[in-house]
């Protein structure tokens, strides 16, 4: 349910990020390392998706938080030199190659703690074909859901309690406005008014936090 209404979302938004400038303001801040506001914005952003990837890919928490963190290191070392351009791949693709390279990490040592399986004597055993496709999968459907949920934490901070409450209700919790508006102790074009304007202002967030890694999607 859920994952439906982040597709239905982002179809909503498409035609717009196609007319919209790609912005590279906080890819340019993360190449000073010690932009400390910056990697905290990035962290936040990302490190959900890193680590939720790692864990559908058959990793344990600790090793799953260990992705996250050299996945974290190895962007900061490339970060420097790194140059954004949409015409050779999006910055999506470039961060899934990166993560994708710490779990295969973390794969091999596993594989190889298996005494009737090692990487010496079977070397496709590192990187199955079925696990690449399912690290692909995941990371697409994981964006997504990664982008609405910072878009969600960046309005509730933003909106009123009471405004963001309704929209909980109706749209992420499918209630009908009648019954919000009777729980809420509000009339009907309450309902639908605040509903319309945290819907408007989660879909700006979406909006932002694309263009503030170029356009990913």
């Amino acid at each position: 349910m859920r994952r439906n209404l982040v597709i239905n979302l982002m179809n909503a938004l498409a035609q717009e990020y196609d007319s919209l400038p790609t912005r590279r303001s906080l890819l340019s801040r993360l190449r000073d390392i010690g932009d400390d506001a910056s990697w905290h914005v990035f962290f936040d952003a990302y490190w959900r998706l890193i680590y939720n990837v790692a864990r559908k890919s058959g990793l344990s928490d600790d090793a799953a938080q260990d992705v996250v963190q050299e996945t974290v290191i190895s962007v900061a070392r490339k970060m420097p030199g790194f140059h954004y351009n949409p015409g050779k791949g999006s910055f999506k693709q470039w961060l899934l190659l990166i993560t994708r390279r710490r779990i295969h990490d973390h794969l091999r040592r596993v594989y190889r703690s298996l005494p009737s399986v090692t990487a010496d004597e079977n070397p496709r055993a590192v990187a199955p074909p079925t696990v690449e496709m399912e690290i692909e999968e995941e990371w697409d459907h994981a964006w997504q859901q990664n982008l609405f949920e910072s878009a969600l934490a960046r309005v509730r901070k933003q909106a009123s309690p009471k405004a963001y409450q309704v929209f909980d209700y109706c749209v992420l919790q499918e209630m009908s406005a009648s019954e919000v508006a009777k729980m809420l102790g509000m009339n009907a074009a309450q309902v639908y008014l605040a509903k319309h304007r945290v819907s408007a202002a989660v879909k700006r967030a979406v909006r932002e936090l694309e263009l503030e890694m170029g356009r990913a999607a």
